[in-house]
């Protein structure tokens, strides 16, 4: 059995557990399935920690990959998460990287498509890092970014830098408040045969978006 890890006390010793969740056994390019920055996943659940919007909250993980933002998010006191993705293998991934930090029975493994959510009741707070169309359909990221604004009260979402605008714009058009919080330098490894550097950075932010008793209504909103 692996360690319990309930009850960090610092923003440090979270970066370091998560740093320890390893990246994808079978990376699909078409997914854009990257692992995010234990770092950069650190600071935006330490942060949302410290304004109360997850010890004691419901969690999404819309797009988990591995499971980085779903175990920060129970190891910092959330009561119910849900780890989604829409790729088997990585939802194997999240299970075995969870289960060695002995957080499957706070943390569900989904495989969903939350381009089209199946769920039977909205959570409390989302954490995503959701694909950004590059590789795959234009849009995506806003797509599941209606989707989880519509099944919580408050939304951490990472977007690409320069987006911004139309990001904050399609919260207003749901009747949310929303804010840039901070900006990051994401640092992507080496994964695919395109890549020609050990690793590259891009320039993302990260968004929270408060929605008003769930008004907004996936992609009719």
């Amino acid at each position: 059995m692996g360690k319990v890890w309930r009850g960090v006390s610092s923003k440090r010793e979270l970066e370091i557990i998560i740093q320890g969740i390893g990246g994808y056994s079978k990376p699909k390019l078409n997914l854009e399935q990257y692992v995010t920055d234990a770092g950069m996943v650190a600071d935006i659940v330490w942060l949302a920690y410290l304004r109360g919007d997850v010890n004691g909250k419901r969690i999404i993980d819309p797009v988990c990959g591995t499971g980085r933002f779903s175990a920060a998010a129970a190891l910092l006191g959330s009561t119910q998460v849900l780890c989604i993705d829409i790729d088997e293998d990585a939802a194997r991934d999240a299970y075995r990287y969870l289960g060695e930090l002995n957080l499957l029975g706070l943390v569900d493994i989904v495989v969903m498509d939350f381009t089209m959510p199946a769920l039977a009741r909205a959570m409390d707070t989302v954490f995503q890092n959701p694909p950004f169309g590059i590789w795959g359909p234009r849009g995506i990221d806003t797509k599941i970014l209606l989707n989880s604004l519509s099944l919580s009260k408050v939304t951490y979402s990472v977007h690409k830098a320069g987006t911004e605008n139309h990001i904050i714009n399609v919260a207003k058009v749901c009747g949310c408040n929303a804010e840039v919080v901070r900006g990051f330098k994401l640092t992507i490894p080496f994964t695919y045969r395109h890549h020609r550097k050990p690793r590259r950075t891009v320039e993302v932010y990260v968004v929270r978006i408060q929605t008003p008793n769930h008004a907004c209504h996936g992609e009719k909103a």
